[in-house]
């Protein structure tokens, strides 16, 4: 399965004539969050594969125009082509009563709450998320720092890959697109970026997807 992702910024690429061409080979699209609603719409329309997303911290504008064709992903565990999909929107909070922000506590919570069907799902293949892990590939400025509690998920479930956003690749001149958490590769969608993933999972070898994973990668500018 060739999946993209997307996050914070429309690929000039994409949002444009040359979309469709692009999209060839595209099996799945997970969106990371903070793209325009009419961006991801635009896509469904060059494209039979299905476009997942979560939402971004500036996402609130999601609730009075929804992505159209695209499926949320956000708070729950949605299975894809048989890809079991983790969504956990949103960034840490930084300002009081926003939407789509969550202080640590809260997202442990959340996370709390989706144990009935994590059993059920029996884990998940993707972790799809706005905000980085802790110590991985954020920032320490308060508006862009990383939940700790992603970490013991993915510990606990060990997951094919994690994908986030939020950390724009316009904000270090040392930009990395790849990482990895105890054996699970993480990758920062920022803007656009391919890889493949094996079509059926083997999920009592997780490890082994985890070296799989990257085996393949491209970028859309």
């Amino acid at each position: 399965m060739r999946i993209l992702a997307i996050s914070d910024e429309p690929s000039a690429r994409l949002w444009g004539d040359q979309c469709r061409k692009a999209l060839a080979d595209v099996d799945l699209i997970l969106s990371a969050g903070d793209l325009p609603s009419a961006y991801l719409s635009f896509l469904t329309c060059f494209t039979s594969a299905p476009v997942v997303y979560v939402h971004g911290n500036h996402d609130d504008h999601y609730a009075q125009k929804p992505p159209e064709g695209c499926l949320c992903a956000d708070g729950k565990i949605i299975e894809i082509k048989g890809i079991r999909i983790l969504g956990l929107g949103g960034s840490l909070r930084y300002r009081p009563d926003a939407v789509n922000m969550y202080t640590e506590r809260e997202m442990e919570s959340r996370i709390a709450s989706l144990r009935r069907s994590l059993r059920a799902t029996g884990g998940f293949d993707i972790l799809l998320t706005h905000a980085p892990i802790r110590g991985l590939g954020d920032d320490d400025h308060p508006s862009h720092r990383g939940f700790e509690c992603f970490g013991p998920l993915l510990d606990r479930y060990h997951p094919a890959v994690m994908i986030h956003g939020h950390m724009h690749q316009a904000y270090s001149a040392f930009f990395q697109r790849q990482r990895e958490y105890h054996g699970v590769p993480v990758i920062n969608a920022s803007t656009s970026w391919v890889f493949d993933l094996p079509e059926t999972p083997n999920r009592k070898e997780p490890s082994f997807l985890g070296r799989r994973i990257l085996k393949k990668a491209s970028r859309f500018e």
